[in-house]
């Protein structure tokens, strides 16, 4: 597509978020909602327009080649991202769940299930393509450096020789009875056709007889041929079979895929030269119209100093370079910013007037809680403050000024604005000669006030910076200050914890969407979820805030994820896709992995500075713990004691308490028993549980697609992927997987043309496998609804159940009265 296309994407999209934040931000604020059904539809809906607003804006960043538009739409995109993220904490809060069901809306906004898919910004690992590159390099000369070369295959025990003969001695065997076989099967093939001939000879046909059965066969052949492609025609209309030709790539395919490569590379030069004009007009700047900027700035401070002396008979003070120097004399604010320092003043007075009131009286804010969490809730629900709205709208405000009205007919390339960089770049240079014009204003002050009034200029008195690390909390000792990042990076390396992560992308964990999430809850059902809503919910609460540092800094903080969920369900898959994704590091301290490593209370407490320093400095990273029910075993097995896997119960919450808003650091947990864990730790060191069910009917006929393709095979009318998909119910894509891969051997698939595959071949080896049991998802369930958020759930349905009650006494006793 052309330029022109994507920046009517970027138009289209402008014109949502001017809609948007007219909803948003209106004149006068809105009404609270008593409805909780009627609040969470109004939420579905602005999450789900701001997300088509996302794809749009993703999309048009990704393809756009003109340096400054991909600022500006960088700045909108994290806007939106953060957007986005607040809404769906809004809705957790709101259903007191972690997944939503919108089909209700997604039907009044005429979308499909899959506009409802959040994307991940392709720039999150493009932009550090480089640096991730070289990181690789680096990680595979320490591996290969130390690892010593493995043999190719398992090694296997000496044969005895008696053995040895038999083994000779039956493959002999084996081949003489095949050379046998052939031969007599030669022999009768032979006979056969002399008896054959003995027949034909007996019965001569003519050479028209001869010639209508030759064509009766051929026709015959023809026919049932034409038939068959007409009913493969007709199933992939109707969408019963794949379309045959649409399993490769079209030529349009290819040619938007060759397109968006060429994009790309265009980007990288178009930014190469922005950069590089960014330094020449600053020089150009500087040497042109900086000395003019120097002497126009001299005679307003001289006329300032002139104007203050004749007003109060001495000289000024000159502004200190904390406060801003001269800058702050000269500033012209508007309206809207002095109202907002005063609004900001009067704010700051409120909240000091705040705290003595509830210093004074806190006994009685503690009997006053509970009455005024109910005089909320009978007043309505309302939409908490956004931190983002402002650099939306920051960013809509921009587009105007800058790009609203701009003409680039003569743009036709989309190169960079030269005049644009002039004016960020004048700026600069005024800033940088105001301190060398406020050096020097401040001794010629100095000489005046001695040459007029008489006085030594009296010393400036420094003052003290203000301690914020005292609030900020406890800082952490750095254990290893003469170690280089390289050192510790290569020591992780070297002890097994810093992994190399698989590629795995999250379009790999393939799935459905559940269609009838809303009718079943509407019917006070709990719906199980969908492959598509853990995807949704990896890429909200991991992924985004990984991959930019500005959502990490802004939106609601999540420190800790655990998935928990039957074995197979792919938790450990999900764990590499964030690191893909992202470009992000794997730490590896699973309780396992820790053995004999680092032993003692001093090991361990260098372990946990090491790894959490090394996953700062080379943010973003993802520290994984696998069976994270072991950290925090209610009573060790006996088996385990030795290991001691309860090493990281007491300093893991303490590290965690150490990250900061700016540290894009993730801990990732994943358990398939949960319930061993002690209920109340195992919630307190993780903030989100994400339960991953066994996939339903949707997700595995899409899975049995997916990984029957991957390995190399075909599907055809053959083999029956619905009998498939509902004959495997109550396995997970584990099992689904192991069994693809034991049935598509190399000699399998070079029998498939020939013998293509059946639904049989699978359904063999999946029997041999344990299924997920239905007490086990039971228990699962159970466990959950003792975490933070099913407690919340559980309350919630006891107290709209008690309200039901309570209307139905009220009823029953107006009629008894009547």
């Amino acid at each position: 597509m052309s330029s022109r296309t994507y920046m009517r994407m970027w138009l289209e999209s402008q014109a949502a978020l001017k809609e948007l934040l007219a909803q948003e931000l209106p004149s006068q604020p809105p009404r609270p909602e008593k409805d909780q059904r009627l609040f969470f539809h109004m939420l579905a809906t602005l999450f789900l327009r701001y997300t088509q607003i996302l794809r749009c804006l993703e999309t048009c960043y990704d393809q756009m080649v003109h340096p400054q538009k991909r600022r500006v739409l960088q700045h909108m995109l994290d806007g939106v991202m953060g957007r986005v993220l607040e809404l769906k904490n809004e809705m957790v809060e709101t259903e007191l769940s972690e997944y939503h069901y919108m089909d209700d809306v997604l039907q009044d906004l005429k979308l499909t299930p899959a506009d409802m898919e959040v994307p991940i910004p392709r720039y999150f690992v493009n932009q550090r393509a480089k640096a991730l590159k070289e990181r690789q390099q680096v990680l595979s000369e320490i591996l290969a450096r130390v690892e010593p070369s493995m043999p190719s295959g398992p090694s296997r025990p000496a044969m005895l020789r008696d053995e040895a003969v038999q083994l000779v001695q039956m493959a002999e065997r084996m081949r003489q009875g095949r050379l046998r076989s052939k031969f007599m099967w030669e022999i009768r093939r032979d006979e056969e056709r002399e008896r054959r001939a003995r027949e034909s000879g007996a019965k001569e046909l003519d050479r028209e007889q001869a010639a209508i059965c030759i064509q009766k066969v051929w026709k015959g052949c023809l026919q049932r041929r034409c038939t068959k492609l007409e009913r493969q025609r007709e199933m992939a209309f109707i969408g019963m079979a794949p379309d045959p030709k649409a399993l490769g790539l079209s030529a349009a395919m290819l040619r938007a895929q060759l397109g968006e490569e060429f994009r790309h590379l265009r980007q990288a030069d178009y930014e190469a030269e922005y950069q590089q004009a960014m330094v020449s007009i600053r020089e150009g700047l500087y040497e042109v119209e900086g000395p003019d900027m120097r002497e126009e700035m001299k005679e307003q401070l001289r006329q300032w100093f002139i104007e203050c002396h004749d007003l109060t008979g001495r000289f000024p003070e000159f502004p200190d370079e904390e406060i801003g120097g001269s800058s702050i004399l000269f500033a012209e604010k508007t309206p809207e910013q002095v109202k907002a320092e005063l609004d900001l003043l009067e704010a700051e007075g409120q909240r000091k007037k705040d705290k003595k009131k509830d210093k004074e009286k806190t006994k009685e804010g503690k009997q006053k809680k509970g009455k005024d969490k109910k005089q909320e809730e009978d007043e309505g629900l309302k939409l908490a403050l956004s931190k983002f709205l402002p650099v939306i709208s920051e960013g809509f405000t921009q587009y105007q000024t800058i790009w609203g009205n701009q003409d680039e007919s003569d743009n036709f390339e989309q190169r960079y604005e030269p005049e644009l960089i002039k004016a960020q770049k004048r700026k600069e240079v005024e800033k940088e000669l105001r301190l060398q014009v406020d050096e020097l204003m401040r001794e010629e002050l100095q000489r005046l006030k001695l040459a007029v009034d008489r006085e030594e200029g009296k010393p400036r008195k420094e003052k003290k910076s203000s301690k914020k690390g005292k609030k900020g909390g406890k800082k952490e000792k750095d254990l290893t200050p003469d170690r280089t990042l390289d050192s510790l990076y290569e020591e992780l390396v070297l002890q097994g914890i810093l992994k190399q992560p698989q590629r795995v992308q999250l379009a790999d964990y393939t799935g459905d969407f559940c269609y009838l999430g809303t009718t079943l809850r509407m019917a006070g059902i709990e719906p199980t979820p969908s492959v598509m809503d853990i995807r949704q919910n990896i890429t909200l609460y991991a992924i985004l805030r990984l991959g930019s540092p500005t959502l990490h800094e802004m939106a609601p903080q999540v420190k800790s994820v655990l998935l928990a969920g039957p074995a197979g369900t792919g938790k450990k898959m999900l764990v590499h896709t964030v690191c893909t994704e992202t470009g992000a590091n794997l730490f590896d301290l699973s309780p396992d992995n820790l053995v004999g490593k680092y032993p003692g209370k001093a090991g361990l407490s260098m372990l946990m500075h090491v790894v959490f320093k090394v996953a700062r400095l080379m943010q973003p990273s993802v520290i994984w713990i696998g069976n994270a029910e072991k950290t925090f075993y209610k009573k060790v097995p006996k088996e385990e004691k030795q290991a001691d896997p309860k090493r990281l119960k007491r300093d893991l919450p303490k590290a965690l308490k150490l990250l900061k808003p700016e540290d894009r650091v993730l801990l990732i947990g994943t358990s398939d028993k949960p319930y061993a864990a002690d209920v109340k730790t195992l919630c307190k060191a993780y903030e989100r549980i994400l339960l991953l069910p066994r996939p339903d009917y949707a997700s595995r006929y899409v899975t049995w697609q997916r990984l029957i393709k991957k390995h190399g095979g075909t599907i055809t009318t053959a083999l029956d992927v619905s009998a498939l998909a509902k004959l495997s119910d109550g396995y997970s894509q584990g099992h689904l997987a192991r069994a693809v891969q034991m049935a598509l051997t190399e000699r399998r698939l070079l029998q498939m043309p020939k013998k293509p595959l059946r639904a049989g071949e699978f359904l063999q080896l999946l029997a041999k496998a344990d299924p997920i049991y239905s007490e086990e998802e039971k228990t699962l369930q159970d466990w959950y609804m003792k975490t933070p958020l099913g407690k919340k759930r559980l309350k919630a349905a006891q107290e709209r159940a008690d309200r039901k009650e309570g209307k139905g006494k009220d009823k029953k006793g107006k009629k008894g009265k009547k």
